[in-house]
């Protein structure tokens, strides 16, 4: 596709089969309260041999069982908020990784950043879409700056594990890392 803004989603839900996507503590909660599910039921831990986070090291959580990404929870080979009809039950609150796919902003040599697509193997996309640049530069912008936040909690998180675990004490399970995070975002805001 030459051109990244002509873009547009024609609902098969394939991406929501293929990709797995990491969330944030803020992703997890705001699908919780648009859901009325628990944090558990929307999201799962893969270990690192189980996705390629090499970009992001900073978002894997220290856990009883190791290091941990946390991600959106499947069920039947699909996203779990993925409807019968191929649409996302929750879209208003998705994830900020799902509001951005499959654009991407390129850093270049020359300091700017340059918007391009990623793979889109079995998407069935259409080519004439309208997308505004702006919208989704800022859309990205607020990605990268949630992902920060999130990442910041999980440095916090896992410097208390490194201590825990030289005392020889249990690290924190998976449900203390989401209560914490729903306990620590319910009071920033």
């Amino acid at each position: 596709m030459a051109n990244p803004l002509a873009f547009r989603c024609t609902g098969c839900g394939n991406c929501c089969r293929s990709l797995r996507v990491a969330v944030t503590a803020r992703d997890a909660l705001r699908l919780a309260n648009a859901t009325e599910r628990p944090l558990s039921h929307l999201v799962e831990w893969l270990a690192p041999n189980e996705v390629d986070m090499g970009g992001e090291p900073e978002s894997f959580v220290e856990l009883r069982e190791g290091r941990r990404l946390m991600v959106l929870a499947q069920r039947g080979g699909a996203c779990v908020l993925l409807g019968e009809n191929d649409l996302c039950r929750a879209y208003a609150a998705r994830p900020r990784d799902c509001r951005a796919f499959p654009f991407d902003f390129e850093a270049t040599s020359d300091g700017r950043r340059r918007l391009t697509l990623l793979p889109l193997s079995g998407c069935d996309y259409a080519e004439d879409g309208q997308n505004d640049e702006a919208a989704l530069a800022s859309e990205d912008a607020a990605r990268w700056q949630e992902l920060k936040e999130y990442q910041r909690w999980v440095a916090a998180w896992n410097r208390r594990a490194w201590h825990r675990k030289r005392l020889h004490k249990s690290v924190g399970s998976a449900a203390e890392f989401l209560q914490e995070s729903a306990v620590r975002l319910r009071a920033s805001d």
